[in-house]
């Protein structure tokens, strides 16, 4: 069941590429959707994750707020009179071990303007973020304040049970 739905995307895909809906272009799709399935098999993913509905609400509402909030501060960082403010690298270890997660995360905090990832280190798991206004030690720890808080909402979001918890006991005992 699950490469028929495979074989339905792609044919979504390829009807949206033409921009039309004929039989001969679903007949196109679905047989080109079977063709590259199985000229180039998708690899089984190890990953598990599971989807709560009211972390995973949360996490999107403040990501949005967070898009807005770091578009206005980039857009002002932009028209300001003064001289752009310094900028960072920044090595933002995760606490989580789920590659799935972290690549969430990840992608997550690089869609917010002002940060940008340059490097995600599985093996550590760590990744290195550009700071776009680094003009303080305040602003730098506030920045990755915001990736640790991203990858807590992604956790609650969307962590099976056993990663979820995992994580939380491994935030307890840096709190404490």
């Amino acid at each position: 069941m699950p490469r028929a739905r495979v074989v339905l995307g792609l044919t979504v895909v390829w009807l949206l590429l033409w921009g039309a809906i004929t039989p001969t272009l679903v007949v196109g799709g679905l047989l080109t959707s079977v063709a590259v399935l199985l000229l180039f098999p998708f690899p089984r993913a190890p990953w598990r994750w599971t989807v709560r509905p009211w972390p995973t609400f949360t996490l999107a509402v403040r990501f949005a707020g967070d898009l807005l909030r770091a578009s206005v501060q980039v857009a002002w960082l932009a028209v300001r009179p003064a001289a752009p403010p310094p900028s960072a690298v920044v090595r933002v270890p995760m606490v989580t071990r789920s590659e799935l997660l972290i690549t969430a995360t990840a992608e997550l905090v690089s869609l917010v303007p002002g940060s940008l990832l340059v490097e995600l280190d599985p093996e550590a798991p760590a990744l290195f973020v550009h700071v776009l206004d680094a003009r303080s030690p305040d602003r730098v720890e506030r920045a990755v304040a915001a990736v640790h808080e991203q990858e807590r909402r992604v956790v609650e979001a969307w962590a099976p049970h056993d990663e979820r918890e995992a994580y939380r006991r491994a935030t307890q005992e840096v709190v404490s």
